[in-house]
């Protein structure tokens, strides 16, 4: 009903395109003024304000402006409303009638404080009320202005974007396209919300079964005649949080024994032999770029223990100073205890690092010293801020604080340093560490820290000392971590012709270290005499990405008509030489791609390129099914005039596949240049 009352505005936007402006100003202010916000649906007009906008009745960029605009003055309105009238605003209509509306509002004002004002942004039904509660209740000018010209500039566009790309779609795409597009986008997101939300109510019930069962237990332990010396060496400064510390050491034992398990698996088979080991090994290769190299750099020294170890000490030194001794004591043996269990249980367990770094770590592998460091003094240094009392938004701590972990364990994997199990062993010996201290912490009170001072110890301390080193150390640094190429092996010429021998190219390693594709095409030649040549033979150059194609890729529209939105590779390399064919007339096209490989003939300066030539796959057809190429490539396809400089020659051979296990034929085109050895 209400998109139906909005429809003339619409409409008449769409023959008054300068009006546009104003317009924008007007539905973005009233959306996000008290009471007139709850009226006004802001999702639909504000995606139909985008739609206009991405299809080009109304300017893009100035709309964007006039939005966010109007919705900053449409919150200040609100709020200086409130500040105005304070308590008097229960006194009115509709607050006299209807005062859950206020409640609403002052209920998540207390929950999230300062950030209620860009949370309550994205939330229909308290965004226009948040405002007026946070003048109401007194909320500073200084505070409020600031998070509401934020709040409102990350909005404006995040509300319109839906409606743009639905626009600017509608100008590329039939109409069912289009919409196809817009609801593939939608189930996407609703897809990972959900499984996101139900990862989270699973964790919430089994603790919650698991804390009732802890607490009966504890209950029974303490009126033990026996048993209850349990209690007593378990025991919380609190009484009433007593029982949580038998909870705190079940997860104790559980995360050691998990750890414990994942050492003896490390040390009964090989690290590298390992899946997934392989597939992140893989993975983390194909990302590598001298950009994100320089910024994973600077996040592992944030993990280092030249940086760490030095800032604990001045920590552990500040805490001396402000007499909290117990805390400083804990700190200290935090240090202690991981490094001294890292130590051992990387001499138990012997797994050697990874290859493919240019000066690997000398030390052995599992577990990894920098994330069980890191994670232990970065979580530690959370729950000592969260038991000051001083922080109210414990979920935003948790979060920053798992960021970093995960930021720093994962700068090992793409660094080269680390397997994924060295990793995760880190993770559960640390989380093992810290629960053995905080038993030992809780039995005894001692005064809260001051926050605010611990962070500034912390943020000066880490940020001078990681600087410095970053700064001393950044050249050493990117010499060793500088990536190996893959090995080069070699055969002989009569070998490659006849496929014969242990070193031939077969197939294609993809991004997690699995056969991707079956070659069907090997030619040995000058890469640039190879491309010359094919374009004379009509083929042409494959075409430049733009949206409109990375649009059919993604909603799986006519995607056969366009290339793949990530470029396969091949042992990390992208490929030397893609280009593009029509056959026939059809839209959809052939493609050829080729790689250098790492494979050499013996005595010959031309290299050896390997690669496919087939259709373009679906998008989504990878999700079911493992081909080998779906073409039977002969000359004729790749030549309209078979060249007389080359030799040609046409095989079928067997590709075992591993991960299938099972023997795939593959008919196989390979060139070489004439009076280079004999065409047998």
């Amino acid at each position: 009903m209400m998109s139906e009352s909005i429809t003339p505005i619409f409409q008449w936007l769409n023959t008054h395109p300068n009006m546009a402006g104003l317009a924008t100003f007007i539905v973005s202010a009233a959306e996000s003024i008290a009471i007139i916000g709850t009226i006004i649906p802001g999702t639909v007009t504000m995606t139909a304000i985008g739609t206009l906008a991405g299809a080009g009745v109304i300017p893009l960029w100035s709309t964007i402006v006039w939005a966010i605009v109007g919705a900053a003055v449409g919150d200040n309105l609100s709020y200086w409303a409130g500040r105005h009238f304070k308590n008097r605003l229960t006194e009115v209509w509709p607050f006299r009638s209807h005062p859950q509306i206020l409640g609403s509002g002052e209920k998540f004002f207390h929950k999230y404080g300062i950030l209620s004002v860009l949370i309550g942004r994205f939330i229909g039904p308290v965004r226009a009320i948040v405002p007026l509660v946070a003048g109401m209740l007194g909320m500073k000018p200084a505070r409020y202005i600031p998070v509401s010209i934020i709040a409102s500039i990350a909005w404006a566009p995040a509300y319109m974007l839906p409606g743009i790309l639905l626009g600017q779609a509608a100008l590329e795409f039939p109409p069912d396209i289009a919409v196809h597009v817009v609801i593939m986008l939608l189930l996407v997101g609703m897809f990972i919300i959900i499984c996101l939300w139900s990862i989270h109510k699973l964790f919430v019930l089994i603790h919650d079964h698991i804390n009732r069962f802890l607490n009966a237990v504890w209950e029974r332990l303490r009126l033990s005649r026996y048993f209850n010396i349990v209690t007593t060496a378990l025991k919380h400064h609190n009484p009433a949080k007593t029982h949580g510390q038998l909870a705190l050491a079940f997860y104790l034992i559980l995360t050691f024994l998990a750890f414990l398990y994942l050492a003896l698996y490390v040390l009964l088979h090989n690290s590298q032999d390992i899946v997934v080991n392989k597939v992140f090994f893989y993975f983390f290769r194909s990302l590598r770029s001298p950009a994100t190299d320089n910024v994973m750099l600077f996040i592992t020294e944030l993990g280092d223990k030249q940086v760490l170890i030095p800032v604990i000490v001045i920590l552990f030194g500040w805490l001396a100073y402000t007499k909290r001794w117990y805390t400083a004591a804990h700190a200290l043996a935090l240090l202690v205890l991981t490094g001294a269990s890292v130590l051992v249980f990387k001499h138990l367990a012997h797994s050697a690092r990874p290859w493919g770094i240019l000066n690997s770590p000398e030390s052995y592998s599992f577990p990894s010293g920098h994330t069980t460091l890191s994670t232990t003094f970065y979580v530690s240094l959370g729950l000592l801020l969260i038991h000051s009392g001083r922080f109210k938004h414990k979920r935003i701590l948790y979060f920053l604080v798992g960021l970093l972990i995960a930021a720093i364990s994962f700068s090992r994997i793409y660094l080269g340093a680390h397997w994924f199990t060295d990793v995760l062993g880190g993770w559960l010996l640390s989380a093992s560490i810290v629960m053995l201290i905080c038993l030992s912490y809780n039995r005894y009170h001692e005064k809260n820290v001051h926050a605010k001072q611990l962070i500034l110890v912390f943020l000066a301390s880490l940020l001078i000392i990681a600087g410095g080193q970053y700064y001393i150390k950044h050249d050493a640094l990117k010499h060793n971590y500088t990536q190996l190429d893959w090995s080069m092996t070699t055969i002989t010429l009569d070998n490659w012709w006849k496929q014969k021998g242990d070193n031939l190219p077969l197939f294609r390693i993809g991004r997690v270290g699995l056969p991707a594709e079956v070659f069907n095409l090997q030619w040995v030649g000058d890469i640039d005499e190879i491309k010359t040549l094919l374009l004379q033979q009509g083929w042409e150059n494959a075409p430049e990405r733009d949206w409109i194609s990375v649009m059919h890729r993604l909603s799986d529209v006519s995607s056969a008509e366009h290339l793949p939105v990530v470029s396969p590779l091949y042992l990390d390399k992208k490929p030397v030489l893609v280009l593009v064919k029509h056959i026939n007339g059809d839209k959809k096209i052939v493609v050829l791609r080729l790689w250098k490989a790492n494979t050499a003939i013996e005595g010959m300066k031309e290299a050896l390129w390997v690669g496919s030539v087939g259709s373009v796959a679906r998008t989504y057809s990878w999700l079911f099914n493992y081909k080998n190429n779906n073409i039977t490539l002969d000359p004729a396809l790749l030549f309209t005039n078979l060249p007389e400089q080359y030799d040609i020659k046409q095989i079928n051979v067997n590709v075992e596949i591993k991960r299938k296990h099972r023997w795939v034929q593959q008919t196989m085109v390979l060139i070489k240049p004439k009076n280079i050895g004999a065409a047998k």
